[in-house]
């Protein structure tokens, strides 16, 4: 019997609701809204821009290295006291850097809120969503355009923090108090569903005619599943390296700072809307032809960042850089569970995000290459030929042969 036999459908939308929320809040809270606040946080505790930059690769660090976490935890403890975890942690996060008082705290508040991403983000969201709705296209479009949409409100509600008079501190403990308020959601809405096991998604499948699932293993050896992984990597790596030195790069290039900031936040809400019609145009387009037109689009955007010099080429930078990202987030997704199935999808999803840590690496080489070559145009070239690369091998790889699963739970693999 699949999930979707096992839940009612109102159960099963207030739970997308519910996660929606806490993937807002995330974007919202943490990457999105440390940059606004980091100013008056280097202020505070007299940081330099290196300790404080720092926190962003801790942060993003944590995110990425502890996401196999929560795959263990749902499979032993189930959704809802993953979702507990998360919670607590997330709420500790944000609370540490209310009562923050210098470095050191501020350092571990972010691994915190890496982790608490983890254990509250996509990881969990993907697997209850994938396998609680048919339409598991339509419905991971909606819950990442909502979740983009965090990512525009983040440094609105900074700035509406500042209108009111409120500090930085009383900032991080509105986060606190909406992590608790929200977890909690998620736990009562998301932590009541019954998630059919491997073992029984595989049975699932195979009575509905539908495609043998894979173990770990046997999928962790195939090249698809790398080919997969190094796509969603290069996305990240263009994202994460866009808006490193995106704003910086376009003030070199004599484009206004409020003209900058506004490019790089309608990207953001272009984001949302790509991932919205990834999601509707992914129930009759292949996940994979939706990858390579992500790919086509980011790579397509670095080059054309990299000699921005007109308002119509910042248009096109604007339109595919968040397209392009929107997208990426659906596609790779969805292209993972069509090679590979239902069975370990969790697992194998949560592989890919820790190996997509290492696009991490992105920022610091494109740093040191703008100080040797005193332009950031190289990097974003460079960012161009990844995707193009990357683009040919997702086209060139085909879906791995269809193997029957072996043994009834993929840990024993």
């Amino acid at each position: 019997m699949n999930s979707r036999a096992l839940n009612s459908r109102s159960l099963t939308i207030i739970a997308l609701l519910a996660l929606c929320l806490m993937y807002f809040l995330l974007s919202a809270g943490t990457f999105n809204s440390l940059g606004m606040v980091l100013p008056s946080m280097v202020e505070a505790f007299g940081m330099n821009w290196a300790q404080a930059g720092f926190g962003f690769t801790l942060l993003g660090s944590a995110c990425g290295l502890i996401s196999l976490a929560p795959a263990l935890t749902i499979r032993k403890l189930g959704v809802g006291r993953t979702l507990l975890v998360g919670t607590l942690i997330l709420c500790s996060g944000f609370g540490l850097l209310y009562a923050s008082t210098g470095v050191a705290t501020y350092y571990v508040a972010m691994i915190l809120l890496g982790m608490g991403y983890c254990f509250c983000g996509t990881v969990p969201a993907v697997h209850v969503l994938s396998t609680s709705f048919t339409r598991r296209s339509t419905v991971l479009g909606v819950y990442f355009t909502i979740g983009n949409l965090g990512a525009v409100a983040g440094p609105l509600l900074w700035y509406g923090s500042q209108s009111s008079g409120m500090d930085w501190r009383s900032y991080w403990l509105l986060f606190a108090l909406a992590a608790l308020v929200v977890g909690g959601f998620c736990m009562l809405t998301a932590g009541r569903l019954k998630i059919a096991s491997p073992a029984e998604a595989d049975a699932a499948a195979k009575s509905a005619d539908a495609p043998a699932s894979w173990t770990v293993r046997r999928a962790l050896a195939t090249p698809q599943f790398w080919v997969v992984v190094g796509a969603y990597t290069a996305c990240l790596a263009i994202n994460t390296t866009t808006h490193g030195f995106a704003y910086q790069h376009l003030l070199e290039h004599g484009i206004a700072k409020d003209s900058a900031s506004q490019m790089i936040s309608l990207s953001a809400l272009v984001c949302a809307i790509g991932s919205a019609l990834a999601g509707v145009v992914g129930e009759k387009t292949s996940p994979r032809a939706l990858t390579m037109f992500s790919l086509g689009c980011l790579g397509l955007s670095a080059a054309t960042l990299a000699s921005s010099d007109s308002p119509a080429m910042l248009i096109v930078w604007m339109i595919t850089f968040g397209g392009g990202l929107g997208f990426s987030y659906v596609s790779t997704a969805m292209l993972l569970q069509e090679y590979f199935g239902q069975r370990a999808s969790l697992e194998l999803y949560s592989i890919m995000m820790a190996v997509s840590t290492s696009a991490a690496v992105g920022p610091a080489l494109g740093g040191a290459i703008k100080d040797a070559t005193g332009s950031f145009s190289p990097v974003f070239f460079g960012l161009a030929a990844l995707a193009a690369v990357l683009f040919v091998a997702v086209a060139l790889v085909r879906k791995p042969g269809e193997r029957a699963a072996q043994g009834t739970l993929v840990a024993a693999e």
